[in-house]
């Protein structure tokens, strides 16, 4: 069976990109043929069949050169039809549009696959003219006919039913690899090591995480990431007084390397403003690290406050503080939530959730 997996963009390798980049390493192996169309360069994936189908769309997030997005719609739209594909895959807003016309040309079933719904947060979002015309470009581009629509977490669903009127979607979740996380070993636990990884950009909302540190005594927090923030962030942890007791880290070269550095943390802190998965908590869940999130879309399915994690309040600077250092002084909660981490995070493997999407392209065909 013939897939086109659609995304606007696929390296780096962050939530959507993510859950593309394994979507097409694994459904091989259940028999599908996979060719993925993106606007970003095959280089960086050679063991995929990547077709580069326009200049890349975004070249400093969330910043969108909306000459090749125009680019990217057009030149997707004409290879869709060119190929005969059994189903054709839409994730990410800015591949819905030419993958439900081209299904709609071809006679060919299509899934739009939702990653999330911003509405009234466009203009915080994005500034000039993707703030002002990004809702009326999203009601659009969600409302195009779609033989199947996925989202990524109960919230958007909801969204979905109740605003979109749309009652045909189901919750797919995105994964983690537990093979390769189980499989870095030897690595020993650091006291006190509070640890933040993902990009430094305004959703991440990275500077309460460092508000809240500054008021914690006998603590360290390392930071793994790189982003149009990274500046302002340093700035904040000199003026707070935490500068000696914060370190920025550029991302690893290896996703092993970054599971060592969970494996190694006492705690794992997200503190997105929004979020509409969250893979590195689920990581951390299943390296055996406790784990605190901000109550967003995604780490609400799958974290029990008080259960296998901590979920706060977002931009609530003092209960983070309170929780992290609730953590740090109470190791028989850590272990709790460490072992009820590992458990939740067993039916998460990519492989499970592939499978699962496999069976979706079965049933439409």
């Amino acid at each position: 069976m013939k897939i086109a997996l659609c995304t606007e963009v696929l390296y780096p390798l962050y939530g959507v990109e993510r859950r593309v980049y394994e979507m097409a390493r694994r459904l091989p192996k259940y028999g599908f043929d996979v060719t993925v169309y993106t606007s970003s360069s095959p280089v960086y994936t050679p063991e995929l069949d990547v077709v580069q189908v326009s200049h890349p769309t975004i070249i400093r997030p969330p910043k969108r050169n909306y000459a090749a997005c125009l680019s990217y719609w057009v030149s997707l739209y004409r290879k869709l039809l060119k190929n005969n594909y059994d189903v054709i895959d839409a994730n990410g807003h800015m591949s819905l549009v030419p993958c439900s016309l081209a299904s709609k040309r071809t006679g060919k079933p299509v899934i739009a696959t939702i990653h999330d719904l911003y509405f009234g947060d466009w203009r915080q979002m994005q500034n000039g003219l993707g703030g002002f015309l990004g809702l009326p470009f999203e009601l659009m581009s969600a409302k195009m006919p779609f033989d199947k629509v996925i989202t990524l977490n109960t919230t958007v669903k909801d969204k979905m039913k109740d605003i979109l009127k749309m009652r045909n979607a189901d919750v797919i979740p995105s994964g983690i690899d537990t093979k390769e996380i189980d499989g870095v070993r030897g690595v020993e636990k650091r006291d006190n090591k509070i640890l933040y990884a993902g990009r430094l950009v305004p959703q991440k909302n990275v500077d309460l995480l460092i508000r809240a540190f500054g008021t914690l005594e006998g603590a360290e927090l390392e930071i793994i990431g790189e982003g149009s923030e990274k500046k302002r962030l340093e700035r904040l942890a000199d003026s707070l007084g935490a500068g000696k007791k914060i370190k920025f880290l550029h991302p690893y070269k290896s996703h092993g390397d970054l599971i060592k550095s969970i494996k190694s943390a006492t705690m794992l802190v997200l503190p997105s403003k929004r979020e509409n998965f969250g893979i590195v908590p689920l990581e951390s869940m299943r390296c055996g690290t406790a784990v605190i999130s901000t109550k967003t879309d995604g780490p609400k399915d799958y974290i029990q406050n008080g259960v296998n994690g901590f979920l706060t309040e977002t931009g609530d600077e003092t209960e983070l503080a309170n929780k992290i250092q609730l953590l740090l002084n109470d190791e028989k909660l850590r272990k709790k939530f460490e072992r009820n981490g590992r458990r939740t995070s067993e039916s998460y493997d990519w492989d499970t959730i592939v499978r699962r999407i496999g069976k979706e392209y079965k049933m439409l065909v």
